[in-house]
């Protein structure tokens, strides 16, 4: 009896090392030795097949957010609000405040210092809208409305939508934490399902993997640009020195935090992320252009209101510039959708208890008026220094990006204790996204589909900070942008995955009718 007992509990052990991780590992690692051999070859081959799609399929990539509001909007409204992952019994494991900010954090959180005072700059030189205003005003006004739609309503729909369906899909009828498995559930024995299945489930893993390590790596160097700048590190040492020491600290803290399961750690992590973004925002309120900034607030919210589904329309057909669409916006939405199948199972993952109602509404408002508020002040500053200022930050923006932030921040008083928070934020950022990613590669590379085993998730973290460490080095001391040209990669594996997205949401539509829950 204690025999059997013992063999029972040895078949039990979860295999690490399963066909699907070694398979996806090895077209991982493929693709990132490639990015380090010759990076700007890879670059060309995949701009030029984002351009080949963008050209043909482009239109599809602007409708998916527009039909991911709409999907969500109909579903919170109808009957089908009320019901609730996990049973109409289920309690949640976090308050809605933890809910949201463990979205946050594992998502959009580390670009919002990246991009959110870049991007408001980078509309202004070169979006049609702006460049073709008829005066400054004008143009300042839509470059503003651009940077906030491409981190506003229908960034959040995408990931809402993936995580819905997986979370109901996992809770309602145990698959695997695998998007491929949706496809099959819903679609039964068709002969075109088991190689559909595998392909998405394949494609999902290795998308995700790059993403992230891309995300690390840029994430990487602003951190690195930060800790140079407070700390007067020589020009000698700062080629090498801060990656190596940075990323050493990464390993390190994501080796630990990955080998814990999602709850009382990735909580608390989320919680103080949100905490210091937002006393870092209330600070440069308080200590920037607090008028004008309030200004912008309303202004923003404004205009963004005002082009919250047209601009989803807008190709710029007779534009003097007809490639932004194709090279700026669908680029936008074919990245946010390559996020997405490491955001579907980790929303999954901490979303029992919520009702649909709560994925239609909650997460398409409360972060979006984070990110008004943010956009408004950082990106505010930066595009006011540009029009009415010295241009010393638009020239950070468009010379080195990775500095725009800090820039802004040398404008206001105590700038290096608000660097110094910056870099934590940063740091902090980056544990969480990593660590939520591996959790959920983990997990999708699970014989069974559903556990994170501590040692998968550790040997994914270790796999995705060497790729984005190759590429910082192959960057900095190469002269060549191997991060840029992973990210290329990333985003045009999520090409293919786009009409695995359509399919899930078919299936998710099919399989809800079917069930006709009781609600």
């Amino acid at each position: 009896m204690q025999g059997e007992t013992v063999i029972k509990s040895v078949a039990k052990k979860p295999k690490i090392f399963t066909t699907m991780f070694l398979v996806s590992a090895v077209i991982t690692a493929f693709f990132s030795i490639f990015s380090l051999i010759s990076p700007s070859t890879l670059a060309k081959v995949m701009t030029f097949i984002q351009s080949l799609f963008a050209t043909q399929y482009g239109w599809t990539a602007m409708l998916i957010p527009v039909l991911c509001m709409g999907f969500l909007v109909a579903l919170g409204v109808s009957k089908y609000g009320k019901i609730v992952i996990g049973g109409k019994d289920a309690k949640p494991d976090y308050s809605v405040f933890s809910w949201l900010a463990m979205l946050f954090t594992s998502s959009i959180g580390i670009g919002i210092i990246y991009f959110g005072v870049n991007e408001p700059l980078y509309a202004y030189y070169l979006a049609p809208n702006s460049t073709e205003a008829p005066n400054k005003m004008e143009a300042a006004r839509e470059a503003m409305g651009t940077a906030l739609y491409h981190w506003g309503v229908s960034v959040w729909a995408i990931f809402s939508v993936v995580g819905l369906v997986m979370a109901y899909f996992v809770t309602r009828h145990n698959i695997r934490y695998l998007p491929g498995d949706v496809i099959e559930k819903s679609f039964g024995r068709r002969k075109w399902v088991p190689v559909t299945k595998h392909s998405m489930n394949v494609l999902a893993i290795v998308c995700s993997a790059l993403t992230i390590a891309a995300t690390m790596g840029l994430g990487s160097v602003q951190i690195s640009t930060g800790i140079t700048k407070v700390m007067g590190t020589g020009l000698s040492f700062e080629g090498i020195l801060p990656y190596l020491v940075l990323v050493i600290l990464l390993i390190v803290c994501f080796f630990a935090a990955t080998t814990k399961k999602v709850g009382q750690g990735m909580q608390k992590l989320g919680d103080w992320n949100v905490y210091l973004a937002i006393a870092i925002l209330i600070f440069a309120m308080l200590f920037g252009p607090t008028r004008y900034i309030l200004n912008q607030v309303v202004q923003l919210m404004g205009t963004y209101i005002d082009q919250l589904i047209p601009r989803n329309f807008d190709m710029f057909l007779f534009s003097n510039d007809p490639t932004y669409t194709t090279t700026w916006d669908v680029a936008n939405n074919m990245w946010w959708i390559s996020w997405t199948p490491f955001m579907g199972v980790f929303i999954a993952s901490i979303s029992k208890g919520r009702s649909i109602r709560q994925f239609a509404f909650a997460t398409m408002t409360i972060p979006v008026i984070f990110m008004l508020f943010w956009h408004a002040t950082f990106g505010g500053i930066a595009l006011l220094d540009a029009v009415l200022g010295t241009g010393k930050i638009a020239n950070h923006a468009m010379e080195s990006p990775e500095m725009t932030f800090f820039a802004i921040l040398e404008t206001m008083p105590w700038s290096s204790l608000t660097s110094i928070a910056t870099i934590v934020l940063l740091i902090m950022f980056i544990s969480t996204t990593v660590t939520s990613a591996a959790l959920s590669l983990a997990r999708m590379t699970d014989a069974d589909g559903k556990e994170a085993a501590p040692v998968r998730s550790a040997v994914w973290v270790l796999l995705i900070t060497v790729i984005a460490l190759t590429g910082i080095f192959a960057t900095t001391l190469g002269g060549n942008d191997a991060l840029n040209a992973v990210k290329s990669l990333a985003t045009t594996l999520s090409y293919p995955y786009l009409f695995f997205f359509i399919l899930m949401i078919t299936a998710f539509i099919k399989q809800l009718r079917k069930d006709k829950p009781q609600v």
